[in-house]
């Protein structure tokens, strides 16, 4: 269908004025069947039932949502068809009858295609009423809602869009899955790869479950990270679970040749570093929702996770963000001790655990007035060595 040149808002108001004038005797009589014909091709997925609640008509994009093929019948009761999540316990047509609602709009809730596939919906439910009032069926209006990506794929790069596209092909897949990267980014993937298969919340485990546990949840996904990686890969699971480890580095998890399993390499921070603001604030967003952020404490955020790596930013965001006012300022931020400065600056050097003896051999003699054998003494080390290493380190005492 061409775009429209109405904003999506506007157009779904204007759709469901339509649907609900449906229900107008005389207008259907002047539309005929042409209203099927109209509804058959708008963006929306949009499904007809009667008062019984059996499905009457389903547009195109409505089909392709639930797997139906082209030309297919569409019948029988409403939650035979979509299969919800939410259909036994939370109809949001009953709930809008029970209420007397003359709609519900946007209910998230999770449908299910013919072929097992998960579909992540808001659906709209308009009741149609004759003119005497009485319930004479409903329409719905679907419209897929995207997963949210966590903070790691938040990025716009290249690099990240085609990381994005590898996770939501291997999401439609059944394969178990090996993220290998920092503990933060594989905890957050692991989340996303599970939003990304349209299941449930509640369907996402982390390791280890019982075998009570395996079998009373939902199948769903099953996480392990790290140490309990092994356990997990040893354990054969209940049929229909896909299994996802988080590690630091393969170690002797490496699938066999042809083995089911898919092997994602996260990029360090310096890969994605153009995505690093986006990353951030994303991740800020998670403690926070409306939490604003100002470019200084953006900018050394993102430096914290050149110089420490995002599991760095993991260890101080969590407090940070808590002290935080209206917004997080460079102020929130843990600032750099003296001898956090001092380390840095050693590891700079070519020579880093030589510096490192220079400074702690010139301070100790200093110390001691320069006086060889009282600072062997401290130091554990006899006075010719002192002088074979002050000698080794160009160490010189000051003239005067």
């Amino acid at each position: 269908m061409a775009e429209s040149y109405f904003p999506p808002a506007r157009m779904n108001r204007a759709l469901c004025v339509l649907l609900s004038l449906m229900a107008d005797d005389a207008l259907n009589a002047a539309f005929g069947a042409k209203w099927r014909e109209v509804l058959g091709n708008v963006s929306d997925g949009v499904i007809v039932m009667d008062r019984e609640r059996q499905l009457q008509f389903a547009n195109n994009r409505a089909r392709r949502l639930l797997g139906f093929s082209e030309g297919e019948t569409v019948n029988g009761r409403c939650r035979l068809n979509t299969n919800g999540d939410d259909c036994e316990i939370a109809c949001p047509l009953t709930f809008a009858l029970e209420q007397g609602r003359t709609e519900v709009r946007d209910f998230e809730t999770v449908y299910h295609a013919q072929d097992g596939r998960a579909v992540p919906l808001r659906v709209t439910v308009l009741p149609l009423f004759d003119r005497d009032g009485e319930f004479s069926g409903a329409v719905e209006i679907l419209r897929e809602r995207g997963a949210d990506l966590g903070f790691f794929l938040a990025g716009k790069s290249s690099k990240s869009q085609g990381l994005k596209n590898r996770l939501t092909g291997i999401a439609a897949g059944a394969s178990d899955v090996i993220l290998v990267g920092e503990r933060s980014a594989r905890q957050d993937v692991a989340r996303t790869l599970h939003r990304l298969t349209g299941l449930g919340d509640d369907q996402f485990q982390l390791w280890p479950l019982s075998e009570e546990d395996c079998l009373s949840v939902p199948v769903g996904m099953c996480f392990a990270d790290d140490g309990q990686a092994s356990a997990l890969w040893q354990r054969e699971l209940p049929p229909g679970w896909r299994r996802v480890f988080g590690l630091s580095d393969i170690n002797g998890l490496r699938p066999a040749p042809g083995g089911e399993v898919d092997i994602v390499h996260l990029p360090p921070p310096e890969v994605l570093q153009d995505d690093l603001p986006l990353q951030v604030a994303a991740w800020v967003r998670q403690f926070r929702e409306n939490l604003e952020i100002s470019t200084e404490a953006l900018g050394r955020l993102g430096e914290i996770a050149l110089e420490r790596g995002l599991d760095g930013v993991a260890e101080i965001l969590p407090a940070a963000v808590a002290v935080a006012d209206g917004r997080l300022e460079l102020s929130d931020l843990p600032q750099s001790s003296p001898q956090t400065l001092f380390i840095d600056h050693v590891l700079e050097s070519d020579d880093p655990l030589g510096t490192l003896e220079r400074r702690l051999l010139t301070e100790v003699l200093e110390r001691c007035d320069w006086r060889m054998q009282e600072a062997a003494d401290r130091l554990g080390m006899s006075r010719v060595t002192l002088w074979r290493k002050t000698r080794d380190h160009g160490i010189e005492r000051p003239s005067g």
